[in-house]
């Protein structure tokens, strides 16, 4: 494990049960700045990825965050050759969104 996470075993354990889970569902991490959240929330997204999930996932840089639509694109970019088999009204949306029509 991480040295990043030592004492966090409790979120680990959630981290990956989540992973092992069946159906639709979601995982909250939450609590004070400094806590080590992302820690907690890069240690999940990697286990997902050893795993084959397809990950979406946005990460803008500081000058992108007053871009509308930038974190659209991070999250759609691993998933972009599906774009064309979305119906029309929401293909074109998205398609406009991310500046291909």
């Amino acid at each position: 494990m991480d040295e990043q996470l030592t004492g966090r075993e409790r979120e680990v354990a959630a981290i990956e049960k989540f992973l092992d889970a069946d159906g639709p569902r979601a995982l909250l991490l939450e609590g004070e700045p400094g806590i080590g959240k992302t820690a907690l929330w890069r240690h999940g997204v990697a286990r997902a990825l050893e795993r084959k999930w397809l990950v979406l996932r946005a990460e803008p840089a500081e000058a992108e965050a007053e871009l509308p639509f930038a974190a659209v694109g991070d999250l759609v970019h691993p998933a972009a050759a599906e774009i064309d088999r979305l119906a029309p009204p929401q293909r074109h949306s998205l398609r406009v969104a991310l500046l291909l029509d």
